[in-house]
């Protein structure tokens, strides 16, 4: 359905278990960019390539891929076929991530910080976002000062930054980099539209810097293990999602072990 001008969004499943990641249809006068292409589910890949047929095959100049996670990418060379072979276009960072498993494709245009596509009357510009994932891409309509953030931005929640994907302080950097775009919409990687980006990027650096006093409190009052830090701050948390809880705190902890302020001894971390 088209939420915005020029904006269509592409959902074929609110209900699956495994998630649902968005999938967006960026028209101009000139053609259309596709931003992420989720699951390759049954007819997932069908209902992008519908959506794009009804709105009359406008050309394609290319599918963006926020990052390396398997449901923004899958359904990249079927839409990649069906549209007239327009390029996958991703960071270099994540090149090699996407190559090494996508199936029938490949990131045919990777791209830099600021590189832009022209659409006629939008531009969509490529901007270098990691924190979610080393390599994350975001992209900004000039013209509209609309943001596609990928998973960087959650529309209910927080991102997750798992260790040895993405940074706990890249992901503040990108949230302070977003700050000075100024966008007037978020359109995030995962959950409902984000009308006040400015209050809910604030309120992301608020939560990181909240939790990492909480890391801070506890080894000041005596040094811990992960897991102690994971049941005192997590407690009640989903077994689901334990992991995703653990893998919060083990970032945090890198990025005040690399800052010194923590250090790690005998499998506990004390204050530095």
């Amino acid at each position: 359905m088209e939420i915005a001008p020029g904006i269509h969004h592409i959902v074929t499943d609110l209900q699956h278990p495994t998630g649902v990641t968005n999938t967006y249809l960026i028209v101009g006068r000139e053609g259309a960019l596709f931003v992420d292409a989720g699951w390759n589910r049954p007819g997932e890949a069908k209902a992008r390539i519908d959506y794009w047929e009804k709105l009359g095959k406008p050309p394609v100049k290319g599918i963006a891929v926020t990052h390396r996670h398997t449901p923004h990418w899958e359904n990249a060379p079927a839409i990649q076929k069906a549209c007239g072979n327009p390029p996958i276009i991703a960071t270099f960072t994540e090149k090699a991530e996407i190559d090494a498993r996508m199936q029938g494709g490949k990131v045919n245009r990777p791209v830099r910080d600021g590189e832009t596509l022209s659409l006629g009357n939008l531009t969509a510009e490529f901007l270098d976002a990691p924190g979610h994932t080393y390599g994350s891409m975001a992209i900004f309509v000039r013209e509209t000062r609309a943001l596609f953030t990928g998973d960087n931005v959650m529309g209910t929640g927080s991102s997750v930054v798992n260790p040895g994907e993405g940074e706990i302080a890249l992901f503040l950097q990108t949230m302070d980099k977003f700050l000075r775009y100024g966008p007037a919409v978020i359109y995030p990687g995962q959950g409902p539209v984000v009308s006040d980006p400015r209050s809910k990027i604030n309120a992301l650096i608020q939560h990181r810097k909240d939790r990492e006093q909480q890391i801070v409190a506890l080894l000041r009052e005596s040094p811990r293990s992960v897991e102690q830090i994971v049941a005192e701050l997590y407690a009640g948390v989903k077994a689901g999602v334990q992991h995703l809880a653990r893998n919060q705190v083990i970032s945090h902890l890198i990025k005040l072990e690399k800052e010194n302020t923590v250090a790690i001894k005998d499998g506990l971390y004390l204050l530095g």
